[in-house]
């Protein structure tokens, strides 16, 4: 399947997933995200660190919620995400919750490799920059699997809340 198909199928899952999200739910719970940048902790300068994307996160504390979304990933190919959520309580002062899950992710892993699909697990802390957005800041670290290897990554999302 090319790029071009995935990004296609979605843009429009993220559609779907999105008004389905706004009917069902408080308007508190569905978020616009805009992928901004990722810090890879090795081999940094072979890799974008702006990372440009677009995607949905619904996330309801307390319950399970989804994300959707496509984006330029860290060697400028068109990637894809599709995962399942679950956001904690708010603490400090209700600023900061915690978002758990898997995401499968379609990107290239390694400079000059295809795209693979890989399950990824999703931690995120969630730090509300106004009463309408905040910023998540997720991550994975460095792992060697089933003779796979991945570098570790922090990865910063922009969301905003629309009403």
């Amino acid at each position: 399947m090319n790029k071009q198909i995935i990004t296609k199928i979605a843009l429009m899952a993220a559609l779907l997933m999105a008004s389905f999200g706004a009917s069902t739910a408080q308007a508190a719970d569905g978020h616009l995200v805009f992928n901004t940048a990722a810090i890879h902790f090795k081999n940094f300068s072979e890799r974008n660190a702006f990372v440009p994307g677009l995607g949905w996160e619904y996330s309801p504390s307390g319950k399970f919620g989804f994300h959707v979304g496509t984006l330029s990933d860290s060697f400028g190919a068109q990637a894809s995400y599709l995962g399942f959520n679950y956001g904690t309580r708010r603490y400090f002062n209700n600023r900061v919750r915690f978002l758990v899950g898997a995401t499968a992710v379609r990107k290239q892993y390694h400079k000059n490799a295809g795209l693979e699909t890989k399950v990824v697990p999703f931690p995120v802390i969630e730090v509300g920059l106004t009463k309408r957005s905040s910023l998540n800041i997720t991550g994975s670290p460095e792992i060697d699997y089933a003779g796979s290897h991945s570098n570790a990554v922090m990865f910063f999302q922009y969301k905003l809340q629309l009403r």
